[in-house]
This record gives structure tokens, sequence and C-alpha cells, in this order.
């Protein structure tokens, strides 16, 4: 059964809710399971994260705290705080990448830190930002970080050359590859998409009541879309078909990428409405009814958006505490998640990934615990690239490591392959295939013979008998085996033999298909080596005549030889005969 779990995180409160008992007192980070069953799997106290602050591996939690120049680590497995983690200045965002080994964090200067946490080893930019660093995503083939900022600026980032020991001089230093620039205002939410091909886009929103659409590879600003109001979150879709924002009343806007209001410029096009250029440079105004209203107005500014894994519910934390759902399809408010409100603004929700898929596989690197940042141990790395001698891994894998297809007698598989990938991949028809087949094939005709009824036995029961008034009434339709109908309330009667009797027969008949299987192998084995002693007899006697035919050669020679000294000619045994 597949299961869906979200993250959510609260910041301190002016106010805060009176708790309902004392687990729930403290609580700074919950682990909610969404589908099927709904409620609260986990939790963490002591933790005050502001937006964009909490990323979630499968064995980590990550929270920047609001007040601190600090982030607690908590282990999920062990649920309780692992460590906490200062920095030079106050972190304002964080973000995964690499498979959750990398944690990049924004600072309040500007910066940029890049942490590995199964090393320590620890990257720093230059203050590129000239004011704090607001969102950070990183793309799906952890090629590239996205840094948003309030000085309304969005640097694209290299993470391999972030990371890479032939940089290591450039501590500090680091730039990036090119500048997203459009909005006037400082931008409050930033959020990337689901492709890892070349084409994959960003959105950005800002204070200047706007949403930008961004071809973050090409630096190039594809679509402005025009909002009502600030936007304060977005969530992006799935399938990369709409993205939502959430205001400062509560409510939530859809924006969709295939509506009227995106091809309005030009309705006949064929391409797709955000890469047409005769359409790039007009900017776009969602009709209002895409706008979807809280139930009541004490919910407060809505902080932090996330949707579901198929896209169809919409979740958004508020100021008030509440988790709102919102069905997608519907377009409007469906319930509350939370029973009780949280105990401050939800100022992070975090999707997690599906689990119970039938051939998923464990992550190949499992992280038992972090390892604290190393500031400064990196520094004197070789300047021709060579990786440090101080640098270690601490890791622990969960499974066998995968072996190069080159000296592997399999070629490995990513995912446990189903039977009928099994018979699409294979050269010819699979063995295991043909026998199932073979036995049920065997069973089908085994079944299919039907044994007619005997004229008496036919007979009498056409002829009904007497009963009971009460009998009669009570009893039940009888069918005939050789009735061409069938009565729909007539009691359920076994035709045909039942499932554990045809399990049975399949297994006899798969066992013997074995056994003549077995059989064949053995007589081909016997035949063969028959066939050797055969040839190696054949080739004994031809050598056997050979050596014979040079024995009387040698014979013959030998007598004319003698004949010719003494002129008395021997006979041989042969030739006397």
């Amino acid at each position: 059964m597949l299961k869906e779990h979200f993250a959510a995180s609260v910041s301190a409160a002016a106010v805060a809710p009176k708790a309902t008992s004392n687990s729930v007192k403290d609580v700074g980070i919950s682990i909610f399971e969404s589908q099927p069953h709904s409620g609260q799997r986990a939790s963490f106290k002591k933790s005050n994260t502001a937006p964009n602050c909490l990323a979630v591996s499968p064995s980590h939690v990550f929270a920047a705290q609001a007040d601190k120049a600090v982030v607690n680590v908590y282990n999920r497995e062990k649920g309780n705080q692992e460590a906490t983690v200062p920095f030079q200045e106050r972190i304002t965002c964080l973000a995964l990448a690499c498979e959750d080994s990398v944690l990049v964090l924004g600072s309040q200067t500007g910066r940029i830190f890049v942490w590995e946490t199964h090393t320590g080893r620890v990257v720093i930019t230059s203050q590129a930002h000239l004011q704090q660093v607001t969102a950070l995503v990183v793309d799906p083939t952890s090629n590239f970080v996205l840094s948003a900022s309030a000085d309304a600026s969005i640097h694209v980032w290299s993470l391999p050359a972030l990371l890479s020991f032939s940089n290591a001089a450039l501590q500090g230093q680091h730039s990036p590859l090119h500048t997203l620039s459009g909005h006037r205002a400082a931008i409050t939410s930033l959020v990337v998409g689901h492709s890892a091909g070349f084409c994959n886009i960003a959105v950005s929103a800002s204070a200047d009541q706007s949403c930008i659409v961004w071809d973050y590879h090409e630096n190039q600003l594809l679509r402005t879309v025009l909002l009502p109001a600030v936007p304060r979150c977005l969530a992006l879709d799935p399938a990369d078909r709409a993205f939502y924002t959430a205001y400062d009343d509560g409510s939530v806007q859809m924006v969709d990428f295939y509506s009227d209001a995106f091809s309005a410029a030009n309705p006949d096009s064929v391409q797709h409405p955000l890469y047409d250029p005769a359409q790039a440079a007009m900017p776009v105004q969602p009709p209002p009814q895409t706008r979807w209203t809280p139930p009541s107005a004490d919910q407060g500014v809505a902080l932090s958006a996330m949707l579901s894994y198929d896209g169809s519910t919409l979740m958004t934390g508020h100021n008030n505490g509440n988790v709102l759902v919102w069905d997608v399809p519907l377009g409007r408010y469906s319930s509350t998640f939370t029973a009780a409100p949280m105990m401050g603004p939800v100022t992070n929700l975090v999707s997690l990934p599906v689990q119970g898929f039938p051939d998923a596989r464990p992550a190949l690197i499992n992280q038992v615990t972090i390892v604290k940042p190393k500031h400064a141990a990196f520094d004197k790395a070789d300047l021709d690239g060579a990786v440090p001698g101080n640098y270690n891994l601490s890791m622990q894998f969960s499974r066998q490591l995968p072996m190069p297809h080159i000296s592997a007698s399999k070629k490995p598989s990513a995912t446990i392959e189903s039977g009928f990938l099994t018979a699409l991949t294979h050269p010819v028809f699979p063995e295991s295939l043909l026998a199932d087949s073979l036995a049920e094939l065997a069973n089908w005709n085994g079944s299919a013979k039907v044994q007619p009824a005997a004229p008496a036995a036919a007979a009498a029961a056409a002829v009904p008998t007497p009963a009971a008034p009460a009998e009669a009434s009570a009893a039940q339709p009888q069918v005939s085996d050789t009735a061409d109908f069938m009565s729909l309330n007539a009691p359920e009667t076994s035709t045909g033999p039942s499932v554990e009797q045809q399990n049975e027969a399949l297994r006899a008949e798969l066992a013997a298909l074995k056994r003549v299987q077995r059989a064949s192998l053995i007589q081909m084995e016997a035949l063969r080596k028959e066939k050797v002693e055969l040839l190696a007899k054949i080739r004994q006697d031809i050598d056997d005549d050979m050596e014979d035919e040079v024995n009387e050669d040698e014979k013959s020679e030998r007598a004319w030889g003698r004949l010719a000294s003494t002129g008395e000619y021997v006979e041989s045994d042969e030739e006397s005969e």
C-alpha cells in the first residue's frame, strides 16, 4: 500500500496556542501521514524555523533556526536531536542536493554555504547577493543551484564547480554562472521544475506582485504573471502544468500554463505557451475565478504550500497554525488537516517520497550520523585538483555495491523485473513462461471435457417430486447441466475443480514437465558420450590398419634385400599361405 508523508515546521508565535497535552508542547517539527490514513507519525521539539528553512532526508531533518546562527539536526530513526551545528552567520534558507548528501545553505549576508554532510567539508561562495538569501532550490540533476534574494536577483550556480577540488583555491571567490534579473522587489519564493532535461523551468514570486517563469539554462525570461496581491509561497505541479501561489488573506490561486490567458496573443500556435516567442513579451493576468477563498478570514497569511504526489491535493500552512487541504480538480477548500492548530505559524511544508512501491530499492548509502562542518580544514588543498589526504567519508552501504557491466556475469538492474518485463526483454520465450503456459493449456484441456448426464438421471431431474407447502416454498430452483440458460437466483454450484485442485494439478504437470526435461537432458548426454566413444573406436581401428600395412611393407623390403645379397628368397607367412 502506498503511503504519503510530509513534514511541517512552525516558528515562534506572538501568542502561542494553548497546548492540549504535554506531548505537543514545544513541538517544532512534525512528520504527518496524509494517505491512506492521516495522522502524526513523529515529532521533534525545540525548533523555530522561518520559511524555506527546513530540509528532510530519509535519515535526518535539518532545521535552520530563526533566532540563532545554528542548524538543528534531528535523527529520524532515533527520534531525537543529534547535533546543533553553528555557522558564522544566521542561515535564512537551505536545500538538500546530491541524493541528500550535500546541504546548501543561504546566509543573512548573501553568501552560499555548501556542506558535505558525509565528510564535513564546507565550500563558501563570495557575497554574491547584496541582501539576505530568501530561497534556495536544486534542480533534479543536482547540477544547478538557484539562489533568490531580497535584492530582487536570482543567481544560477554550478554545483559540481563549487564542489570540485580543482577550484579549491577559489574558496570565498566563486561566482555564479549567470543572473536572472526581472523583478523589482524582494523575492519571496522560488520553485524549480521536475524535468532532468535542458528545458526545465523555474518560477519565482516577488513582492512586486508578480511571478516570472524562467528558462534558467538559457538565462531567458519566458512569461510574466501579474497577480492581484503579494505572493507569499509557491507550489509547482508535478507535471509542470501549473503553479499555485498563496496570499496574505489565506486565499490560493492557480496559474495554468495551458489556459486561454497564456495563449491569448497567438491562439493558433502549436508551440508550448511558455516557449512561444510571439507571446513572451506579453504579461499574463489569471482570471479571478482561479482564486480560491479560505473557509474563514482568521486563517491568516499562507506561509507555505505543498502538493500531493499526484497533484490532486494542495496543502497550505497558515499563520494561525492550521494546515488547510484544497481540492485541485474542484478548485475549492476541502478540509482542515490538523484537528488542532500547531504550536505556531506553519512556515514550512515539505513533501516526502512516497513509500510502498513494489519495485522500490533502498538507497545505496545510509547516513547513520552527520559529520559537522570542518571550516578551513580543506583550504590548503593542492592546486592540481587532487583529493586531500584528510578527506574522509563517513557512510554506510545499505546493500551490495553494483558491479560494472564489464566484469559482471549479469547486467545489473535498477529495479526488480516483473514477469512481463522479463518476457519483453528476453531474446526468446523464457523457459519458465513456456512451462507455465503448457501446464495451463493441459489443465484447460482436461477441464474442458464434460461428462454427459445419464438419461435416467436427466429424466429424474426433469420430474418434480411432491413436497410439503413449507418445503416447496423454501425449495431453491435447480439448474441442469444441459440447460441453455442460467438462473440468476440459483445457488452457486461448483462445475469444475476448485482453485486448490487446479493449483495442485498445475504443480503436478509442471513437475512432470521438469522430469521429462531432465530425462531428455540425460538421454542427450548419453548420446553425446556414445558418439564420442564411437568416434574414438573408429579412429583406433584406422590407426591399427595403417600400422599393419606399414609392418607388411617393412617385411617385404627385408625379404627382397636378403635375396639380393644371398640369392635366397625367404617367403613370409602370409605369402606361404
